[in-house]
């Protein structure tokens, strides 16, 4: 068996183990003896990762993070509120205080600017302040809505007509509704709504105003 082997790069005979050509003085030595720093940080960093992939089967790890993921999202989460008749509510630049819910079958004269609920249905009149806290008026525009809503959160929007006549029966000026309020003037608004009989007997029910809840029944 010959004891020669030939230089990589200019093919000079040389005995085997020789570590440069004495004729072109190419290293002979391949990658890994030349860089032995990097191929020890290399197989040490492949055995990591092959300690991590076969150490345990990922449960504790997929709990943890699934546990971490809930507590982020509870910390995140606003605790809700629910106010009674009576509270007061604070929109940025209003506070907000119900005063009043009636339910009735009929408002006023109906022949005279008055509401009658339809047969199966209730009209439910609430009555509510809204006083300007800010130092700015306050325009019709940056008012909250105010909704009823059920159990499931369907929301009713007030009824033009019962509204009115409700506003007439009651003497209650709800010219605001249109204007400007200004710094410390407090108004009594009035809001109607129109509602199944039967859905209102039923469950709980809340006076929605911007994302605050007040429950009335």
């Amino acid at each position: 068996m010959s004891s020669l082997v030939k230089c990589k790069a200019c093919d000079n005979d040389l005995a085997k183990g020789v570590k440069k050509c004495p004729q072109c003085g190419k290293d002979q030595r391949n990658w890994f003896m030349r860089h032995k720093i990097m191929t020890f940080l290399g197989v040490l960093l492949v055995l990591i990762i092959i300690s991590s992939l076969g150490g345990g089967n990922g449960t504790d790890t997929d709990e943890t993070a699934v546990a971490n993921e809930q507590t982020k999202a509870n910390e995140g989460k606003k605790e809700e509120i629910i106010y009674s008749v009576g509270d007061t509510i604070n929109i940025k630049q209003l506070d907000i205080t119900l005063t009043q819910v009636e339910e009735l079958t009929q408002i006023g004269d109906p022949q005279f600017l008055g509401k009658k609920a339809p047969e199966g249905s209730v009209l439910v009149a609430v009555q509510y302040t809204m006083k300007n806290v800010s130092d700015k008026p306050v325009g019709m525009f940056s008012y909250p809505t105010v909704n009823l809503v059920d159990g499931n959160e369907t929301k009713y929007s007030s009824d033009f007509d019962g509204s009115v006549a409700y506003s007439v029966e009651t003497g209650i000026d709800d010219s605001k509704a249109v204007s400007d309020l200004n710094p410390d003037i407090s108004v009594t608004k009035v809001e109607v709504y129109e509602v199944s009989e039967t859905r209102f007997a039923e469950g709980d029910w809340y006076i929605q105003v911007g994302k605050e809840k007040i429950k009335v029944k």
